[in-house]
């Protein structure tokens, strides 16, 4: 028999513009079966029914995260994580302690670097690496992903020397003197996160409890549904690693706890159609995963200065960054996404970058018109005016990750002059021209906080200011738009009759809170299709 419950006594905001504000929400099994007062929800759900007292405390729409990377995010659990790591002489620390508890050449992998925080923001290098671990081969990775620092022992490995040359959409850095320094970028990195496969078993325990903390992790921060990235090809920016990822969802399927839309990247349509019926399925509206989008990249990152730009970066004259992939190349595939009927998402972050993804689209819609697409550019970091008009009249979504202006707001300036940071992470530009924005994290590189991701967008830390935007307009984009951009608005996204139980409970009603104190909000329960899955002790 499906559990009823009766939940009042506190603020619950809808996010349904027809009825915004209600006094009780009823639940019954997975789904949301009325909402309005409670004497008159009382008498509809007759007996036997729980009465759960918010006391005070605020019931949302269960948060959507609409770009993450669970499969990575597992992963740190498995490797060293390196995100709280302030300084060269610490990294070597860790690294050194991992050694010595190591065995010779067993492979050492390190994620979520980020060198912005050092008190001297470079890079580590191979000689680095080499006086600390010349016995195993270490290899760590940036924490936005496109970037990867390796020692010697593990570019050996990996078969890359004095003689490599740069892959297609890639770079092997080398010094002024020719040798390399074991920086490798976007493309180049593939071979290294191959490596990273030696430390990942599957079906093991390790595994299924670094899924369990990752799901919870997700949990704690509100998030109901995640539309969740998977590598499928070797030929990615994950190179082999990319072709576990499927392997490794398989193997935990059992302990994920957020619905799950995929973003699928792969080259070959063939192979997603494949994986949407055998592995996720196409048949039920409710279904808790499902496969719909077909994810491509474009460029790289601002942190690696590997977007591509039409000007070179401020602080580093020589280079306007690239594409990782060819324009033709890339059309290609998108039609062959959009005739079976499949959304597209292309990541795209630099200014030269959004520009190309646009007319990409542009010109897929005017050969091939197709009603409702809702296809999406991915991080969409910048973009200008010509643009957003763009999008808008095309119909596009703007898939973008705000918790990125709080580990960049710093540093923009320094990397694209005043003038360009006007059109970074524009959000109140692109709600005015009437794009529907999606918001996310895009964890690991992120946190998956929701919190600080509506704190983001709500004060940017006061970094171009004229681009926030209100509470109600946040709370929406991680909400009802993150419903839409996964063409379940129907079933999810508000608090309305029909749609499914996934609600989150917050200590304060973040209408009320000042937009300063934003960041102070606690998530005091996670409820997904009418059960709770996590909740504050």
């Amino acid at each position: 028999m499906n559990e009823k419950k009766i939940i009042y006594g506190g603020p619950i905001l809808t996010i349904n513009e027809n009825q915004p504000y209600v006094e009780a929400v009823a639940i019954e099994g997975e789904k949301i079966v009325a909402v309005g007062n409670l004497p008159d929800i009382k008498n509809k759900m007759g007996k036997d029914f729980e009465l759960v007292n918010l006391n005070g405390s605020t019931l949302l729409p269960g948060f959507i995260d609409c770009h993450l990377h669970p499969i990575v995010y597992m992963c740190m659990f498995l490797t060293l994580d390196l995100s709280n790591i302030r300084s060269l002489k610490d990294l070597q620390s860790l690294l050194k302690n991992k050694a010595d508890n190591s065995e010779h050449n067993e492979i050492i992998v390190g994620l979520r670097l980020n060198e912005e925080l050092f008190d001297e923001p470079i890079l580590p290098n191979k000689w680095d690496l080499d006086n600390i671990c010349p016995k195993n081969p270490v290899f760590l990775l940036r924490y936005d992903g496109h970037t990867g620092i390796a020692n010697s022992k593990a570019l050996e490995l990996a078969g890359i020397d004095k003689n490599s040359i740069n892959p297609e959409g890639g770079e092997i850095r080398k010094n002024q003197n020719g040798e390399i320094t074991g920086i490798l970028t976007e493309n180049a990195v593939a071979p290294l996160l191959s490596l990273a496969i030696d430390v990942i078993k599957l079906n093991s325990e390790e595994l299924k409890e670094a899924a369990r903390k990752t799901f919870i992790d997700l949990a704690k921060e509100g998030i109901t549904t995640i539309h969740g990235i998977l590598s499928y090809d070797i030929e990615g920016e994950f190179g082999d690693y990319g072709a576990i990822e499927v392997p490794i969802l398989k193997s935990v399927m059992n302990n994920i706890l957020q619905n799950w839309y995929a973003l699928v990247f792969t080259k070959r349509i063939k192979k997603l159609m494949r994986l949407s019926k055998k592995l996720f399925g196409t048949d039920k509206e409710n279904k808790k995963f499902k496969i719909n989008c077909l994810k491509l990249f474009l460029d790289g990152t601002l942190g690696t200065k590997t977007a591509c730009m039409f000007e070179p970066f401020s602080d580093d004259p020589k280079s306007c960054g690239f594409c990782v992939i060819d324009e033709e190349e890339i059309y290609e595939i998108m039609k062959k996404a959009h005739f079976n009927d499949y959304q597209i998402g292309i990541h795209a972050i630099g200014d030269k970058g959004n520009r190309i993804a646009v007319d990409l689209f542009k010109k897929l819609l005017k050969e091939f018109p197709r009603e409702d697409h809702r296809h999406r550019v991915e991080h969409a970091s910048i973009l200008t005016p010509d643009v957003i008009k763009d999008m808008k009249k095309l119909g596009l979504i703007a898939s973008c990750q705000p918790p990125f202006i709080n580990s960049e707001y710093t540093w923009l300036e320094k990397r694209l002059g005043k003038e360009r940071c006007k059109y970074t992470y524009p959000y109140k530009s692109l709600i005015d021209a009437g794009v529907i924005i999606a918001s996310s994290s895009d964890t690991p590189v992120e946190s998956p906080s929701v919190i600080m991701g509506l704190h983001a967008m709500v004060t940017r830390n006061n970094f171009i200011p004229e681009e926030c935007i209100t509470i109600e307009e946040a709370l929406k984009t991680y909400t009802i738009n993150g419903a839409y951009a996964g063409f379940e608005e129907q079933i999810k996204g508000s608090i309305e009759v029909g749609k499914l139980a996934d609600l989150v409970i917050l200590d304060k009603n973040p209408l009320e809170v000042p937009k300063d104190e934003i960041k102070t909000i606690k998530v005091l329960e996670t409820i997904i299709r009418g059960k709770t899955v996590y909740k504050m002790s």
